[in-house]
């Protein structure tokens, strides 16, 4: 049974963070965004027949997102927007408004082209139907006389 403390998973989530960290230092020519972008959480589930990305957008609307995929990278997007301010002094401002964009290759084959997204109490809930990677699986040759 995986655990959130199980070394795959530890790994799994190591290699996200990682892969983040460098997009947002050396973003490339598909992540203009990533310099100036506001950081959003996401948690990835591999379940039996699926996998479950949960990213966490408070104060987000279904129209201030955008949910795509190439192949097996999955890509987050949109705008998040600030509140109306209050007469009153500011004492602190935490909640990050503005854009972001958060890219995830997804951990097992996939079907992107079957995945759906649904936003819901400020998180973004995608389910991607896993798929049988059958590259590099063994497979009968049958064997014929001349």
């Amino acid at each position: 049974m995986n655990t959130p403390h199980d070394p795959q998973n530890r790994l799994l989530r190591f290699r996200q963070a990682l892969d983040q960290l460098i997009e947002d230092l050396v973003p490339g020519p598909q992540d203009s965004l990533a310099g100036n972008a506001i950081p959003i959480s996401l948690d990835v589930y591999v379940h039996p027949h699926h996998v479950e990305v949960l990213v966490d957008l408070p104060g987000v609307g279904p129209e201030s997102v955008d949910v795509s995929a190439t192949g097996q990278l999955l890509v987050v997007e949109g705008q998040r927007p600030g509140r109306a301010r209050s007469p009153g002094r500011t004492l602190c401002l935490e909640s990050p408004v503005g854009r972001f964009r958060r890219r995830l290759e997804l951990p097992v084959p996939a079907d992107t082209r079957r995945a759906v997204a649904c936003l819901g109490n400020g998180v973004l809930q995608i389910s991607v139907p896993r798929i049988e990677d059958r590259r590099g699986g063994a497979h009968k040759i049958p064997v014929i006389r001349p």
